[in-house]
């Protein structure tokens, strides 16, 4: 890993933003109503458009990722976290991304990678194992992109946590990571990642 320097809170709320309000399976907890294109554009231009140096954008956007992922609350996919989180942001390898553990106790991904939680194990699994969920389409859809377009497209930086025992567990891009190591080919210069480290980690629910 290629350390890039550290990351604000800002920074990777950010990151969250810009890559579900493009989700067709989280869109719908960003925003109430997605066929509200008034406000789905508003989202869109503090998302792809940002200003980080604007206190009020950055805490629009706090607000909207904050409820529902519970960001700096302890709740949600921050469960068990002190709001002491410590960013940075890191340059990764394609097999440093394969190494990486899925969040634990969701079904989709211990489904993918039963044995060691691994991305490795989740992306050999994709094509033959049916997830509760059913984001192999998702994963699929991810790949064909990075696959098909050139050149390959710029995804949001994953989000992880480093844990006690040193490896990293994804809390944001667990679809995007897997799509990834399917195609690592295309990816040769690997992808950059934001990732926190906070001693209330060892208490994460989804450790």
């Amino acid at each position: 890993m290629q350390d890039l320097g550290p990351a604000t809170d800002d920074q990777v709320i950010l990151a969250w933003l810009q890559a579900e309000i493009e989700s067709p399976r989280f869109q719908g907890q960003i925003i109430e109503d997605p066929q509200d294109h008034e406000l789905l554009q508003i989202v869109r231009e503090i998302a792809h458009q940002p200003d980080l140096n604007n206190a009020d954008e950055n805490e629009a956007r706090r607000n909207l990722i904050g409820p529902t992922r519970g960001f700096g609350q302890g709740e949600h996919l921050f469960a068990g976290l002190a709001n002491d989180v410590i960013w940075r942001r890191y340059h990764v390898t394609t097999d440093e991304i394969a190494d990486m553990l899925y969040a634990n106790h969701m079904n989709d991904w211990t489904a993918l990678a039963p044995t060691t939680l691994t991305v490795r194990e989740g992306a050999g699994h994709v094509g033959r194992v049916a997830t509760p969920g059913g984001v192999n389409a998702h994963i699929f859809a991810v790949a064909q992109q990075i696959c098909d377009t050139n050149p390959v497209p710029n995804f949001p930086q994953l989000i992880g946590l480093e844990r006690p025992d040193g490896r990293i567990s994804i809390i944001e891009g667990h679809v995007r990571a897997t799509a990834y190591v399917l195609e690592a080919h295309r990816l040769p210069a690997g992808v950059d990642i934001y990732l926190g480290r906070s001693p209330s980690v060892a208490n994460w629910h989804w450790l």
